[in-house]
């Protein structure tokens, strides 16, 4: 399993703590019942599909997806940020319109072209950068977004590499956790829905849930002092 499948499990677990220690707020045969009970089926699979997994070719479906989170809601922002900018500000930032690994992909290059200082920048070029990142903070993103949309970028990359040089074995089950995994957050969104409508008038308990129910990033590495590699030039 790669960092972000880890990321995932991790996230199942701790789902999975939420809902025994609530087992009683759940009526037998109710939804949200049955949902942790998938939860707990989910994390199940995962033993099975990680016993025996033969090292191989990486999965990039979770990669993609940080990616488009990443778009989500850097598109959002661009938005609310665009009712005071000239009109077509938020255009540039738009989600692509379909999920394909290229189209994601070239999005990242744009928007690393449009966000991340490079060295080759002149020192105008910096602060009309450094000018646009603060606007998004200002919406309340996250400070470090830029670099987090360069690490992922950076992963898919590196995924890409490794499959490269890489032979066809353990491919099965590498796909079987991914696919366990993407099924597994579409129950936590349901869950969600749930969770947050039963506990509405429990904010101690909903603050317990937020952290429990989201994927925590891993410790973020170092910058170069370079600025990382440039994306390569679209096609």
């Amino acid at each position: 399993m790669n960092d972000r499948d880890q990321l995932r499990e991790d996230r199942l677990t701790r789902v999975q703590t939420f809902g025994t220690e609530n087992t009683a707020d759940f009526a037998a045969g109710s939804k949200g019942k049955i949902l942790f009970a998938r939860i707990d089926k989910h994390l199940a699979d995962l033993v099975l599909a990680k016993t025996g997994q033969v090292p191989g070719r990486a999965s990039k479906a979770t990669l993609l997806d940080a990616l488009w989170l990443d778009y989500k809601a850097i598109a959002r922002t661009s938005r609310s940020i665009g009712q005071t900018e000239p009109a077509g500000f938020a255009a540039d930032y738009a989600m692509p319109d379909d999920s394909t690994e290229a189209k994601i992909k070239t999005h990242a290059e744009k928007l690393l072209r449009l966000l991340e200082e490079h060295p080759t920048d002149t020192a105008a070029q910096k602060a009309t950068k450094a000018a646009l990142v603060a606007k998004f903070i200002e919406w309340e993103i996250a400070a470090d977004f830029v670099a987090d949309l360069r690490a992922d970028y950076d992963a898919l990359i590196e995924a890409n590499k490794h499959n490269q040089a890489e032979n066809q074995e353990g491919v099965e089950n590498t796909e079987a956790i991914t696919q366990i995994l993407l099924a597994a957050g579409r129950d936590v969104e349901a869950l969600d829905t749930i969770v947050q409508n039963k506990y509405a008038r429990q904010p101690e308990k909903l603050h317990v849930w937020q952290t429990t129910s989201r994927i925590h990033r891993a410790p973020s590495k170092k910058k170069p002092a370079a600025g990382g590699t440039n994306p390569a030039p679209s096609a």
